[in-house]
């Protein structure tokens, strides 16, 4: 996962690339980041070689460059994906509640990844509300979480251990996630690998990985706007008392 850092408009660079080049020219940058300086040299008519060390960058700053990716094909495969991932994910966030079946959008967990509060809208309205899980209705959805099995391949690298940081000792990547999000995700990735081929799924990819980090439990909520308020990810590796 990864923070796309396309905060700064890139056009601003182009008045370095302007003065200190001509058009034809090469402009290397081989600390390129996702390549934004490299992307505007060669919106500028330049040649570019730009590189970096870290390789998710360099795939990102591929995906930048890349203008040969066919729309009307992604439309289509995306299609074909989100048809077989929609009832996966519909299975995953259904639930009862008062003997009304609703959908669930979010739920909050404690650190120790126990459920404590739901928001949902009850099926066929447009209207969001919230209900604190009681014991019943917690046990309800833990039983259900394990009983679950994830068939699909998900990442168990091991973390390196930091204590000032969220990252535990014996802990993996997978741990960044709670099991119902691991499991959307895992089923998500494996679509796009079976349904999609070429720069369209490296497209894909771009979109998922970007994604992945605002789903784990390194987003805490927003409390001075409500316990169930939307955080966002900052880059930092810290799981909070809630997420």
């Amino acid at each position: 996962m990864h923070k796309y850092w396309g905060k700064k408009p890139s056009s601003d660079l182009g008045a370095l690339i302007r003065k200190y080049s001509d058009e034809g020219d090469t402009v290397l940058d081989p600390f390129s980041g996702y390549g934004v300086f490299c992307c505007e040299a060669f919106l500028l008519n330049r040649n570019v070689i730009s590189n970096d060390l870290n390789p998710i960058a360099n795939f990102l700053n591929i995906q930048l460059l890349e203008k040969d990716v066919d729309l009307e094909l992604l439309k289509k495969q995306w299609t074909e994906i989100s048809n077989q991932f929609e009832p996966f994910v519909n299975k995953w966030f259904q639930w009862d509640i008062n003997n009304k079946t609703v959908q669930l959008l979010s739920v909050l967990r404690d650190k120790n990844d126990t459920p404590i509060k739901a928001k949902y809208k009850i099926n066929g309205s447009r209207k969001a509300q919230e209900i604190e899980l009681d014991k019943n209705n917690v046990h309800r959805f833990i039983e259900y979480e394990n009983s679950q099995t994830i068939e699909d391949w998900y990442p168990v690298t091991s973390l390196i251990e930091n204590s000032r940081i969220s990252a535990k000792k014996d802990m993996t990547v997978s741990d960044v996630f709670t099991k119902r999000t691991l499991s959307c995700h895992a089923k998500l990735l494996s679509l796009i690998e079976e349904l999609s081929s070429g720069k369209e799924k490296d497209l894909f990819k771009v979109a998922f990985t970007a994604n992945l980090a605002n789903c784990s439990k390194l987003v805490p909520p927003i409390k001075s706007r409500g316990d169930m308020s939307a955080g966002a990810w900052m880059t930092g590796f810290y799981t909070g008392e809630t997420y």
